[in-house]
């Protein structure tokens, strides 16, 4: 591999470029880094070698991947609490083993959509991290695309994870900011508590964190207050086989 006066190699010249960005505040926290074919535009090196530079400073800590296989990696902040690193890390596994097996089975997201009764804007979502998804879709998915249950390995991985995640939430939360679920109701008839779990299963939450009056009422939305102030609503499907709505901002994934 060609060095230049420094004695480095090429793709070692770009990381270390991109680490004096990171050192002089260029690049912050949390911002996407250049991607490769940025990086080959600014220093004139292959889009491979910058690739490479990329995962050089991915292994080196500086940066952390993209929430999906195409996602530009961003500029790690202060290290994770193990909790969170987790269930990052279950958010990954899951969304890259859903589109791994897609392409693998030669279909694009608005075929799967179809296949699975869902709309493309949900294939895409769990593909890119966003895992609103409710179980069924993921059995559907692993029924379709053959993947033996390692789909629905990967999906409970990640709902242990995100227990996880709240509880330790929960835990180091002061009095009074700690994040809470609970549903709005409105006087139509109770269809049954399997609407409740559905809403709850969409945001990641355990069944139990959703109080429902028993034999009184469904929930028209289920609420979710986080420790910011932020809130999230999230509509249960409307009819068999709908997508249920989601509003505010998304559960991180």
């Amino acid at each position: 591999m060609t060095r230049g006066d420094d004695g480095l190699p090429k793709y070692a010249r770009v990381a270390a470029a991109v680490r004096g960005q990171i050192a002089a505040g260029a690049l912050l926290p949390g911002q996407p880094a250049p991607s490769g074919a940025a990086l080959s535009r600014l220093t004139g090196f292959s889009t491979l070698t910058c690739r490479r530079a990329l995962r050089e400073l991915i292994a080196d800590g500086l940066l952390t991947p993209g929430p999906s296989r195409n996602a530009r990696p961003r500029v790690a902040g202060a290290p994770q609490p193990p909790a969170e690193r987790d269930l990052a890390a279950a958010a990954r596994a899951l969304s890259a083993g859903l589109a791994a097996r897609r392409r693998a089975h030669g279909l694009t997201q608005p075929e799967l959509a179809v296949l699975t009764g869902v709309s493309v804007t949900t294939v895409g979502h769990a593909e890119t991290g966003r895992l609103w998804q409710s179980r069924r879709f993921w059995e559907h998915a692993d029924a379709i695309l053959d993947a033996g249950g390692g789909l629905l390995r990967l999906h409970d991985a990640y709902r242990q994870a995100v227990a996880a995640a709240a509880q330790t939430a929960r835990d180091g939360a002061p009095p009074g900011a700690r994040p809470q679920a609970f549903a709005e109701v409105a006087g139509r008839p109770r269809a049954g508590a399997a609407d409740a779990e559905e809403s709850a299963e969409r945001v990641g939450l355990p069944h139990q964190a959703i109080a429902v009056p028993s034999g009184l009422v469904t929930p028209t939305c289920v609420m979710i207050v986080w420790g910011d102030g932020s809130v999230t609503k999230v509509h249960p499907p409307r009819a068999a086989g709908e997508e249920g709505v989601l509003a505010g901002p998304e559960y991180p994934g």
